[in-house]
């Protein structure tokens, strides 16, 4: 983005946003934005078990009866499901659904979009230690454990590109 449309885009964003547009991102904000991609995984999730249901009626509608998955196939594929919905995101732009609407992003600790190595890492490591996002409460950085692990950081950035912010 050249400097006079960084400028005229930054002065589109309301007043109380503009002095926050790079600053690091709190731990509320982290939380429902989580919450939100949480909420998007098990709505596919769900989608994928009544679609299959829905195969098993078509298939022998008589006899039906709802799919019962243990509790490991469940817990599996969310969790896969889960990492790939967040490495695609942060390596693919920086954001999930959830931190667009937040206006949340990404970062590597020199301010760029992440190499896909770190966003399957730190996928992974959002997937199995989720309590690690609390730490950024504590942090004066707001840094979680994910964060230090991996040297990322989450920034306020409504910019509709990973590069404007």
């Amino acid at each position: 983005m050249t400097e006079p449309s960084r400028a005229a885009w930054l002065l589109s964003l309301p007043a109380e946003v503009r002095s926050c547009q790079g600053d690091r991102a709190g731990v509320v904000s982290r939380v429902l934005a989580c919450a939100i991609d949480l909420t998007v995984v098990l709505t596919v999730l769900t989608g994928g078990y009544l679609g299959i249901a829905g195969l098993a009626f078509l298939s022998n509608p008589v006899s039906f009866r709802f799919p019962v998955p243990s509790r490991l196939l469940v817990v599996g594929v969310a969790a896969a499901l889960m990492v790939l919905y967040l490495t695609i995101s942060w390596a693919g732009g920086g954001r999930t659904y959830g931190d667009r609407v937040l206006g949340l992003r990404v970062v590597s600790r020199r301010g760029e979009q992440l190499h896909l190595g770190i966003a399957v890492l730190r996928a992974v490591f959002c997937t199995v230690l989720p309590i690690g996002l609390l730490w950024a409460a504590v942090d004066t950085n707001r840094r979680s454990v994910q964060d230090l692990l991996l040297r990322t950081t989450v920034i306020y950035d409504w910019s509709p590109h990973p590069s404007a912010g």
